[in-house]
């Protein structure tokens, strides 16, 4: 069954950031690069940039490449395309120069204002500068910002790609048998996520016994034998957002240190997760899943973050990890996923998505936590 698509208000994000950024910060307008950012104005990320300005009306700004393409996906906006060439279709509408010459052009009765920019590389906005005459403002950590506050349209997307994912999930176990490939399982998760109608957040991870030691393990030619344990990290995207879960079952009967280390594994992240609201340090999570790991004597393989943000990219903002600086915000959308690696052994990671609410945090995925199924 195809997956059930919502519809993201695009427009209430351009409002967001018009009011939260353009307003406040006393911008005429506002020139945003990078894909990610751009599809979270537009809903596409065919566009080179967008520029929003004060009244909130939107331009976008595309290459002859991907032109044709914003304008069927783009959900909103003016759209121009950028080129040196005379020879141009009759339904391009043309802006002269290279892209910094015509975002120049796009912008240009606003240059009594101030301009902003999000999503440029220092080099990027020095050559913005250059060609707008003048300074610009970097605005890149305050538009991250905005976009951390899942809205309730972004959230209804972000749960129907959990859906998918575990859906996938549940056939992928459901195909664990002796003999079995981790590439033949990979298979079967992408397969099942693209049939549903969803594209695939990442690669899917499918890695076994000793192989689960790695982190981010490339499926391969590895067959399942029986006492593996299974580590699979999956998700999906729909409508532009992302989701991303893990879970490590052992095929046949677990030992008694696999279980062990699976049950501190657990331990860990369900103490991590029930700190989790609006206002606490996003570091303070990641040290009580530490702290519980290292009561069990397994710290030291705990060898990266708690968690990040997932939305329209897979990692984004806020990072879960030792050395953040971040607060959680109402409406952030984390994973917690403590784990558990031994070289040549193998590895647990269990690892579930959290909206981050005033006062509590709500999970959003629901597969069952088992190590033996």
């Amino acid at each position: 069954m195809p997956a059930k698509y919502t519809h993201v208000d695009f427009a209430d994000h351009v409002k967001r950031v018009v009011e939260e950024i353009v307003v406040k910060k006393g911008l005429d307008a506002l020139i945003v690069a990078s894909p990610p950012n751009i599809f979270y104005l537009v809903g596409s990320d065919a566009p080179s940039a967008v520029v929003l300005f004060s009244d909130s009306s939107v331009r976008t700004l595309s290459s002859r490449l991907e032109y044709t393409r914003a304008l069927d996906e783009a959900r909103l906006g003016e759209h121009f395309v950028f080129s040196k060439s005379e020879d141009v279709c009759e339904y391009e509408n043309i802006v002269k120069g290279d892209f910094y010459e015509a975002l120049a052009s796009l912008v240009k009765g606003s240059r009594e204002g101030r301009l902003g920019a999000a999503g440029f590389s220092p080099e990027a906005l020095r050559k913005l500068e250059e060609k707008v005459g003048g300074g610009v403002a970097d605005v890149t950590a305050d538009f991250k910002l905005v976009r951390r506050s899942k809205d309730p349209s972004e959230i209804a997307a972000i749960r129907a790609a959990v859906h998918v994912a575990e859906r996938a999930l549940a056939k992928a176990l459901g195909n664990l048998e002796r003999g079995v490939t981790e590439a033949e399982i990979a298979a079967i998760i992408a397969s099942e996520i693209i049939k549903s109608g969803a594209e695939l957040a990442f690669p899917p991870i499918v890695a076994f016994g000793e192989h689960a030691a790695h982190p981010h393990a490339k499926p391969g030619l590895r067959r399942l034998k029986d006492g593996d344990l299974v580590k699979i990290d999956l998700g999906a995207r729909v409508e532009g957002y992302c989701s991303d879960i893990t879970r490590t079952v052992a095929f046949g009967k677990a030992g008694e240190n696999e279980k062990r280390v699976f049950n501190a594994v657990l331990r860990a992240q369900e103490e991590a997760l029930a700190l989790l609201k609006a206002g606490v340090e996003a570091r303070e999570a990641h040290m009580r899943a530490y702290e519980v790991l290292k009561s069990e004597g397994l710290s030291k393989y705990f060898n990266h973050g708690l968690g990040h943000g997932v939305g329209v990219e897979i990692h984004e903002d806020p990072s879960l990890n030792a050395e953040s600086q971040a607060k959680l915000v109402h409406g952030d959308v984390v994973t917690v996923e403590p784990g558990v690696y031994v070289h040549r052994v193998g590895g647990v990671r269990i690892e579930d998505m959290a909206l981050v609410l005033e006062g509590r945090a709500e999970l959003l995925t629901s597969f069952p936590k088992r190590l033996e199924v």
